[in-house]
């Protein structure tokens, strides 16, 4: 039988995961400005005070190759994280812009009805972008938010609980490492399903929080911790998952809906609850610790992700990142 060793090497070694640590390389070449930004380059989304509140910005690509084979598919998706990026981060969309290029004009058209259709859904509005025709396809977005509270992927602290918040109402997007949860839901429902995030930055429960990326679910735990100067220690038999998805295929898929949060245990029921008012399954999956490991159990065995103390993930350093 396959060992928890050999199922934490293969997602250590995976596609998504191992892409997170080329970000290190164009990161040496920015300055963090404190008089700037508030926290340093590697969170969900940049943070500027302005006034009493806070204005969230934040970008992201679609890979190619997606975009190529599925380019209405990577236009919702492109606005799906973007807007994905804002909540986790506390805060909520204002508004959203892009930039697309395509090899002609049929899949220029496709990839801008897949963005169409992610503003319509989850109620942002698209004003403005670039484009590049007779190049080959591609789809990035850039987006703005507003915040009163926040929720910092850097403000994790040892001894706080980890809490996987993912919404199982959906299927896998056909063969890839996607699961579908938000196409199919009338966009009032998301709305509910988004607000948790910034409410829970309201109330002061949870401190920390990233959304599930590519990295797929123990690979953005490692992130949080990695920003939050700790180390983790995760239950994997207490992560929340689709019963008709086996579980190697989906700690690597990207959820859609999906967000680690870190909180004060106190909070956790509380956390645990609001998220079933609009059927989220959540739960209690760990803890951060003062390790410097990412350690990852079961009922019998125990194996490291990630140890700071030798390698990075996001960030390049590591002792100076907590907020």
């Amino acid at each position: 039988m396959d060992g928890l060793e050999n199922l934490v090497k293969r997602i250590a070694d995976s596609p998504g995961f191992m892409r997170k640590k080329d970000i290190q390389i164009p990161m040496q070449a920015f300055a963090w400005d404190p008089a700037a930004m508030l926290d340093p380059i590697g969170d969900d989304a940049a943070i500027l005070k302005n006034g009493d509140d806070y204005l969230l910005i934040s970008c992201d690509g679609i890979l190619p190759r997606l975009v190529q084979v599925e380019p209405k598919w990577a236009g919702y998706c492109a606005v799906l994280v973007s807007v994905s990026d804002i909540y986790a981060m506390g805060g909520r969309p204002v508004a959203i812009v892009n930039l697309l290029s395509a090899p002609n004009g049929e899949t220029a058209g496709l990839i801008a009805e897949g963005m169409a259709e992610g503003c319509r859904k989850l109620g942002v509005p698209m004003v403005g972008g670039h484009y590049l025709p007779e190049e080959v396809g591609g789809v990035a977005t850039a987006i703005i938010g507003r915040a009163t509270h926040l929720l910092r992927g850097c403000n994790g602290r040892a001894g706080q609980s980890l809490i996987v918040a993912v919404d199982l109402n959906g299927k896998p997007y056909k063969h890839y490492l996607q699961w579908d949860c938000t196409s199919t839901q009338e966009p009032e429902v998301l709305h509910r399903k988004l607000e948790l995030l910034p409410m829970l930055a309201e109330n002061g429960w949870a401190t920390a929080a990233r959304d599930i990326s590519n990295a797929g679910i123990l690979g953005t735990i490692a992130m949080l911790a990695e920003n939050s100067v700790c180390g983790a220690q995760v239950q994997i038999d207490h992560i929340p998952r689709p019963g008709t998805v086996e579980l190697e295929r989906w700690l690597q898929m990207f959820p859609g809906y999906g967000f680690i949060l870190a909180a004060d245990p106190e909070h956790t029921d509380e956390i645990i609850a609001l998220f079933a008012q609009e059927d989220i399954a959540a739960a209690v999956v760990g803890e951060l610790t003062l390790d410097t490991c990412v350690s990852i159990r079961n009922d019998t065995e125990a194996a490291i992700l990630i140890d700071w103390a030798k390698e990075s993930l996001v960030v390049t350093q590591y002792e100076q990142r907590q907020c």
